[in-house]
């Protein structure tokens, strides 16, 4: 458990008590509806957890930690919708104190002593997002993305050197016309969905012994998540697959993927011990069924969007390059990371920052309907999409 979540909860329940005493809501909440749907998403998949758990006899310490995790997301969210429904600035500090989290080095080392990948990345990731784009505007933030795209390489962290490219690309969409934007991204998608099957194939085919080794189990896992799912998608198998086969098929999978790569990478037949599925979408389906997997398939489908909108449709502004990253990350994430630890919190996050991107939506849309869309059409990437947006006073502040 994050400390930062100890922080939300004390949010959560000073709020409670304002409201009590006061009798009113003294905030508002950036696109309420959203909020809303994301929560009852998340209460009807708690629910599937229950019914899961309790059919499937569930240890119960798994069951524990299985709600809990499921609560603490629906926390999370809340209490970063309440800070953020005082003001959307909250939402560029929240970044400001992830790109300040690398003070936690001087206190505690690392995980397996790495560094760079679970020490200075993401903070000196996001400490360059936020700053390049303050300081030189639309160029600062796509030359600080490639370049944090070619350091994270050479540091051999090859997923969030890939996001950072993939945000710069995002970002450089932005030069082109909207309709031009929206066909390449339009085309970009069905590209990819017709070549899932060989960019997976190629994902999980790295050379390198460290590659392989990490290719090997993760693809393990979601073999195995999956074909849990599969064998009972409405019941799902329980939290954390106390009482399953899943588990035990992983290791199997482990060792026939390990042996077909070549061997030599030491797994132990029985390591799963305090082994988390990287896949947050996978394993709420393996774990709670169809019903359990509702939020993450919400989230999935929002974050899209928010990243349609921002390539497309938001306005300049210098914490859009640090927004983009975030959603590039939560999509992957959504794949490719676990459910559990710090990763509720960015899942909250990336919520959040959905409800105020759809909060400036129906801003921009009531804009237009006042002014019209010439100022809007004229609007087209860096400093040029600020002076057009000068023209006539807007009702947003995106920005600190």
């Amino acid at each position: 458990m994050p400390v930062g979540e100890f922080v939300l909860i004390g949010v959560c329940f000073t709020a409670a008590l304002a409201l009590v005493v006061r009798r009113r809501l003294t905030w508002g909440f950036s696109a309420p509806r959203i909020l809303v749907l994301f929560v009852i998403g998340q209460l009807v998949a708690i629910g599937a957890y229950v019914l899961s758990d309790l059919w499937r006899e569930s240890a119960p310490v798994d069951m524990i930690r299985g709600w809990l995790r499921m609560v603490f997301v629906l926390i999370d969210m809340l209490a970063l919708a309440i800070l953020c429904g005082v003001t959307e600035r909250a939402f560029v500090w929240l970044q400001v104190g992830v790109a300040m989290s690398v003070a936690q080095l001087l206190m505690t080392p690392p995980l397996f002593g790495d560094y760079w990948k679970f020490g200075f990345a993401y903070p000196v990731t996001m400490m360059v997002f936020l700053i390049f784009p303050h300081l030189a505007g639309f160029w600062g933030g796509v030359a600080g993305a490639v370049s944090l795209g070619a350091l994270h390489a050479s540091q051999d962290f090859r997923s969030l050197g890939a996001e950072c490219v993939a945000t710069a690309v995002l970002l450089l969409l932005r030069i082109l016309p909207k309709r031009a934007r929206s066909a390449i991204l339009v085309a970009a998608a069905l590209g990819a969905l017709l070549c899932s099957p060989m960019i997976v194939e190629k994902m999980f085919s790295s050379e390198g012994e460290r590659a392989n080794r990490s290719n090997v189990e993760r693809s393990a896992m979601l073999q195995a998540a999956w074909e849990g799912f599969l064998r009972s998608p409405l019941v799902g198998q329980g939290s954390w697959f106390s009482k399953s086969e899943v588990m035990d098929q992983f290791l199997l999978i482990r060792a026939e993927k390990a042996q077909a790569a070549g061997g030599g990478m030491q797994f132990q037949d029985d390591d799963f011990e305090g082994i988390a599925i990287h896949s947050q979408i996978v394993v709420s389906l393996a774990e709670g069924g169809v019903l359990g997997g509702v939020f993450f398939i919400l989230y999935g489908v929002f974050v899209l969007w928010a990243l349609w909108f921002a390539v497309i449709h938001a306005a300049w502004a210098w914490t859009l390059p640090s927004r983009m990253l975030l959603l590039v990350l939560s999509f992957f994430n959504l794949w490719m990371s676990p459910f559990s630890g710090p990763i509720r919190v960015e899942i909250a996050g990336a919520v959040i920052l959905v409800t105020i991107l759809w909060s400036e939506r129906n801003r921009n849309t009531k804009s237009r309907a006042v002014y019209g869309t010439d100022h809007q059409n004229r609007e087209r990437y860096s400093d040029k999409g600020d002076e057009a947006h000068q023209e006539r006073p807007q009702p947003s502040a995106s920005g600190l």
